[in-house]
């Protein structure tokens, strides 16, 4: 089940890549992958036949990727899986966008032979009566849905810090709905009222959108607060409420790009605007002439970054950091998921340790021993690591309020130790026999513990 969820997510990463670009074949404000052409270019054989090899390649790369990425939710063991997954992930991001900037820079190398690049003086024409007025976003959707979160931070105290981040989700989104977007009008061309209608089509969209993210966090500490009752109902509603927002943004995206494609029709037989040359491959901005950081993308309701300002590229590094980090924290936690677990006694202690994790507990202290041939029923992680085989850190369930706890839920039995204060701890070898062994030895040291006491 784990498998299969955990893979799923490149399911959606690679279904936001095709999606969005199957429709980049299609003109829109003049511009199709990336690359601004006349009008005259829409039937152009040449044109055509690009946009056609570019629909399969991507129909292609996109179906190999997809294999790989539906086998492996069914790789068995967790860490191959896991280092599988980060190739994957990789590879899903990279190559479809590959596709489409060697398919611009044919239609790059096309538009410069036809002569349709258009003369730089003519690309920068600014009409005051074009620029229209961005309302802020009404602030009491906002102002609501982080309300709806403060009630959930006092009915499930206990789980407060997701609830507070919750409002944090929300207060962040209107931020971005406010202060991210850039107020700059859609010109394509010399009609004013297009321009007018692209550019409050575009900021309605992007409102809608950020909307969504609001109350997307809302229904996830709903979600969270309904795991009292039942966890499984609970996750449920959390991947729903995940799947829910994918699907909006993805399907406001889609509207939006249809919406320019009809408003743009007839556009480009005379002067349109061309910023080809800021677009790298058609997919990133470079305009060390632009002081802003944000700028709109193309086509669709999105934003991008400008990377030629510092802003963007400390962004853009810090977003590369975070997926690298990622990546490498998966492919650690794999490994960690396989890693030693050394459990022995001391002169005066049994512990049990792996990795920088190590839980120590004098013979003095020990109040109960017992040998678990199963973890105990109802298991939920607080705190630590759950893999496939590898427990580690706290843990509920069975009836005990606090367990630490450091053990291969695969490899039974289990050492169960309650000390004189109540707590409890769950240790297990890789090897049965050192857990069984152990516990002998420990009864042995009790026994010989109880017997100086009296």
């Amino acid at each position: 089940m784990f498998g299969l969820l955990f893979w799923s997510s490149l399911w959606v990463v690679l279904l936001c890549e095709w999606l969005p670009q199957r429709n980049d074949r299609k003109f829109k404000k003049n511009i199709v992958l990336g690359a601004t052409l006349p009008f005259e270019a829409h039937d152009d054989p040449q044109v055509q036949q690009i946009l056609k090899l570019f629909k399969k390649k991507t129909d292609l790369v996109c179906l190999l990727l997809a294999i790989p990425n539906v086998a492996g939710a069914f790789i068995p063991d967790m860490t191959i899986s896991l280092i599988c997954w980060s190739v994957m992930l990789v590879l899903d991001l990279v190559l479809p966008m590959g596709v489409f900037a060697l398919s611009n820079q044919k239609l790059k190398i096309l538009k410069k032979e036809r002569g349709w690049n258009l003369p730089s003086a003519a690309q920068i024409r600014v009409d005051v009566s074009t620029i229209i007025s961005y309302p802020k976003p009404k602030i009491v959707w906002y102002l609501l849905a982080a309300a709806l979160c403060v009630v959930l931070i006092a009915l499930q105290p206990k789980m407060r810090w997701i609830h507070i981040l919750s409002v944090g989700i929300v207060a962040l989104s209107y931020c971005v709905a406010v202060f991210c977007y850039r107020r700059k009008s859609e010109t394509v061309d010399g009609n004013q009222e297009v321009t007018k209608k692209l550019s409050q089509l575009r900021y309605r969209m992007w409102n809608r959108i950020w909307i969504a993210s609001a109350y997307c966090a809302v229904f996830t500490s709903l979600s969270i607060w309904a795991m009292e009752f039942s966890v499984p109902v609970g996750l449920s509603l959390v991947i729903l409420s995940a799947l829910a927002l994918g699907g909006f943004v993805m399907a406001t995206e889609m509207q939006t790009r249809k919406l320019q494609e009809t408003l743009t029709a007839e556009s480009g037989k005379e002067w349109y605007t061309d910023e080809d040359d800021y677009w790298l491959g058609g997919l990133f901005y470079y305009n060390p002439n632009d002081s802003h950081m944000m700028v709109n993308a193309r086509t669709g309701a999105g934003s991008t970054f400008n990377l030629a300002s510092t802003g963007g590229k400390i962004i853009i590094g810090f977003m590369m950091a975070i997926l690298v980090g990622t990546i490498v924290l998966l492919v650690s936690l794999g490994l960690e998921d396989k890693s030693n677990i050394v459990l022995d006694t001391t002169e005066h202690t049994v512990y049990c340790e792996n990795g920088s994790t190590r839980y120590e507990v004098p013979f003095s202290e020990i109040e109960q021993l017992e040998l678990l041939e199963e973890m105990p029923e109802g298991l939920w992680r607080t705190n630590g690591l759950g893999g496939q085989h590898l427990f580690k850190g706290s843990f509920t369930g069975g009836g005990m309020a606090d367990i630490k706890m450091i053990a291969d839920p695969t490899v039974p039995p289990y050492l169960k130790i309650k000390t004189t204060s109540g707590q409890y701890y769950l240790f297990g070898s890789r090897d049965p026999e050192v857990t069984e062994s152990l516990l002998a030895d420990l009864e042995v040291a009790l026994a010989e513990r109880n017997n100086q006491m009296q």
